[in-house]
């Protein structure tokens, strides 16, 4: 008896010491990172270099591309226009992007035809835009520079299909009211909806105005309630479906808008998801499995859990899942940005927000652009071929490599070209 209780316990011990000394995985680090991290260049519209192949094999293997912008730069702008005939070529005919609804249908009126874009938008925006020194109120976001009109041109020339995923902007407002009037043009309700219009408009522009001046902390919560802008839009009739969804969306975004401070985000979020999926149904009429590139903020690229709600890049996770397809989600980084005061390196202007990020942000480069692919960085801490840091780098890490499959960052960025004459 003793014998066997003897062997038992030298079998154990011999276990536990295998196990002990067998090799525990290496934590990640800057040099690991530089095995998944690959470099390219944007010349004459197309990319050049290793990360080509990169950019190709996530184009060619995704039914979804979320890419997570940095908003107002140039460089994002430049590898957005660039996607654009691979995307093509992979069979892409649909793209989502941060605007309400109504605004994407006049980016659509704006970009047809193609070649007309940037001259259309530049009239449109010379027209709703309010500039005073370097702040300018946008009637659409992120199209305001001849960049962002040069991607969009390149993106209809290839045939993409506009979605309009998010609420209406809070500068579209005049606009808007143009575009509702459009709809009675010729008809027996103009003469007495433009009497309406000029009325409300006035109200409107007048709680604006108290808000730039600081009388009033926000203009909707009063312009919702004012009688003139609610007789306008009860004057238009109910069955002219194109103005009752122009007023629709108007009054959801105000809605979001008056409730920001009371957690109307994950309310946006919802429209969001509502509206991708709206247009997703539609397309499945037509295609199978319609691929679609998404172009928006970084935050609702993540495929996880993001500010506190499950977004676009969660949204087409799933949907992948469903498909057996793949959804590819990138976030941007920008390192370095050229000026009027000169260079300036992002990564130590914003110290705090990089700190956690020390092995990652020696890999961005002045001269090329740099793309890491997470997703197989992702595959090899899962599989236990390393680890993620013990300290309290971890959380941010984890966050970046569970929430995106790829991170970009370009060379130095620069400042846009406003497509205005204002």
């Amino acid at each position: 008896m003793k014998r066997l209780i003897l062997l038992s316990f030298l079998a154990t011990f011999s276990f536990c010491s295998d196990a002990q000394t067998k090799k525990s995985p290496k934590t990640l680090s800057a040099e690991h990172l530089k095995k998944y991290t690959s470099y390219f260049t944007i010349e004459n519209g197309g990319f050049k270099g290793k990360g080509t192949k990169t950019i190709k094999n996530l184009v060619n293997s995704s039914q979804f591309i979320t890419y997570g912008e940095i908003h107002g730069s140039y460089q994002v702008s430049a590898i957005t226009k660039a996607f654009m005939p691979l995307l093509k070529k992979a069979g892409f005919n649909h793209f989502a992007i941060e605007v309400g609804p109504t605004s994407a249908k006049k980016l659509t009126e704006l970009s047809t035809p193609a070649e007309k874009t940037v001259e259309n938008l530049k009239a449109f925006n010379s027209k709703y835009t309010v500039s005073k020194g370097k702040e300018s109120a946008h009637p659409i976001p992120f199209f305001d520079a001849v960049s962002d009109a040069e991607f969009l041109q390149e993106a209809r020339a290839n045939g993409m299909q506009l979605w309009g995923l998010d609420q209406e902007y809070y500068y579209a407002t005049f606009f808007l009211v143009d575009e509702l009037m459009r709809t009675v043009e010729g008809t027996s309700e103009a003469s007495r909806l433009t009497s309406l219009k000029n009325t409300a408009i006035q109200i409107m522009y007048k709680h604006f105005l108290d808000e730039v001046t600081e009388k009033i902390d926000d203009a909707y919560p009063l312009i919702v309630k004012e009688k003139a802008v609610n007789d306008f839009f009860d004057a238009f009739p109910k069955d002219n479906k194109e103005a009752q969804e122009i007023i629709n969306n108007m009054k959801i975004s105000w809605d979001i808008y008056i409730r920001w401070r009371n957690d109307s985000h994950v309310d946006r979020i919802s429209y969001i998801r509502n509206n991708f999926m709206k247009h997703y149904n539609e397309a499945l009429a037509k295609e199978k499995k319609p691929k679609v590139f998404t172009k928006i903020g970084s935050l609702h690229a993540s495929k996880i859990l993001s500010n506190g709600a499950f977004d676009i890049g969660n949204l087409t996770e799933e949907l992948a899942q469903r498909n057996k397809t793949q959804s590819t989600a990138i976030t941007t980084w920008i390192p370095f940005k050229q000026t009027e005061k000169g260079l300036v390196n992002n990564f130590e202007k914003y110290k705090r927000n990089y700190a956690r990020y020390s092995m990652i942000t020696p890999l961005a480069q002045k001269d090329q652009w740099a793309i890491v692919n997470l997703k197989e960085v992702r595959e090899q801490i899962i599989k236990g071929k390393v680890a993620l840091p013990t300290n309290g780098d971890y959380h941010k890490l984890k966050r970046l490599i569970w929430g995106y499959d790829y991170l970009i960052m370009p060379s130095v960025d620069q400042e846009n070209t406003p497509n205005r004459t204002n």
